[in-house]
């Protein structure tokens, strides 16, 4: 009975501290982006990322896709950084002012894009 419940022990404090969430954001999730800015250059989309972990550290690349015609149309590629406390991926360019928020919950992101300190876009995808 002890070891089980030392096993039990394990599992948790590696669950809480991001070991599986961070083995788990690696792969293709997909979604939609939406604007949150009434009259400007920014467009309802429907958005696929590849997101793979960098072996060097503890950040990740988010190629970033929306859908065009049903192809993928790439649009960039970002760095992140997970914080296994908050269960957050985040991308900060601060000579832009643009800083990309999405917070992990197991199979699904939910996240924000704030632009000059305004909120741009609401992102939701699912792996």
């Amino acid at each position: 009975m002890p070891l089980r419940i030392l096993i039990l022990f394990t599992l948790t404090l590696a669950f809480n501290s991001g070991l599986f969430a961070q083995a788990d954001i690696a792969g293709v999730w997909n979604g939609r982006s939406i604007c949150q800015i009434k009259n400007s250059p920014c467009h309802d989309e429907q958005v696929v990322y590849h997101i793979s972990k960098n072996s060097s550290d503890s950040s990740f690349d988010v190629i970033m896709h929306k859908i065009v015609d049903n192809k993928e149309e790439y649009m960039g590629t970002l760095k992140f950084t997970f914080d296994p406390k908050q269960g957050t991926l985040i991308s900060i360019d601060t000579a832009r002012k643009i800083r990309w928020e999405f917070r992990v919950n197991d199979k699904s992101m939910n996240g924000t894009l704030t632009y000059k300190g305004e909120l741009y876009r609401i992102i939701e995808v699912k792996k």
